[in-house]
């Protein structure tokens, strides 16, 4: 009897359900191929958004420059902390990459200020800048 039960225990140790160990490390190979493709995309994304959300944000300011030239005989203002509190909340003149906008009121020239975001690099007079004048809306390019 003895020897049927080590038969029956040897048997059973082989048939019970479960993964190998192959198995377990195919798995965590295609996980890990799969988030260094997401590490790889999700970069390019949370950019793009920073972009759209800074363009959106210089829409609005516009608006409430708008709303207080039309206030103040059509004359910008002399900064954008004078929009704040009556105008835009605190923190509204600062974009999605943690930097204040370039203001500056240009009377008499084509636009009555400049308003600008210093884009992803962070560095003012660079190709990726985002001016409220030149930009294109619909893209977030």
């Amino acid at each position: 009897m003895s020897e049927l039960n080590i038969q029956i225990n040897k048997m059973n140790r082989h048939d019970r359900p479960g993964f190998s160990l192959m198995e377990l490390v195919a798995v965590l190979v295609i996980i890990g191929l799969l988030m260094a493709g997401a590490a790889v995309a999700v970069p390019a994304r949370i950019e793009k958004a920073r972009i759209r959300v800074t363009k959106s944000s210089m829409v609005t300011i516009k608006t409430q420059i708008e709303s207080y030239r039309a206030e103040n005989a059509g004359d910008a203002p002399a900064s954008l902390a004078v929009l704040i509190p009556s105008f835009m909340e605190e923190g509204a003149d600062i974009d999605s990459f943690k930097r204040n906008y370039y203001y500056l009121p240009t009377p008499g020239s084509p636009h009555p200020y400049t308003l600008i975001s210093e884009g992803p690099d962070k560095e003012l007079g660079t190709d990726d800048d985002i001016n409220l004048w030149t930009m294109d809306v619909t893209n977030s390019n």
